[in-house]
């Protein structure tokens, strides 16, 4: 059985913060459709989310703003996406759940 990652954005955020998330908004993957440079570039290139890239950070993540909220500061998605790449998303996912969990 595979664990449900939707929550776990290519640009390095957690959607599971989001007010918008499953009301709103279902996540990254529907999104293609709109756009999402991040999602594009990753899956042209093969990479789960934009931690796996060589190129991390590159300059459209460093000037991307995903969330201003408060314990949201400037670059806390690149921190993430390190995070992410060392300890993998499923165990990424359950510290996310821990710090934002109060908010659902």
């Amino acid at each position: 059985m595979f664990a449900d990652t939707r929550e776990a954005a290519y640009c390095g955020d957690y959607c599971g913060k989001c007010p918008h998330y499953d009301v709103d908004c279902p996540g990254c993957l529907p999104c293609v459709q709109f756009g999402c440079h991040f999602i594009r570039c990753c899956l042209q290139k093969g990479y789960d989310h934009c931690g796996m890239c060589p190129d991390l950070p590159c300059d459209k993540l460093l000037a991307f703003v995903p969330d201003d909220r408060e314990g949201c500061y400037h670059g806390y998605h690149i921190d993430n996406l390190r995070l992410r790449r060392e300890i993998g998303t499923e165990a990424w996912l359950e510290r996310q759940k821990a710090v934002w969990g109060h908010l659902k």
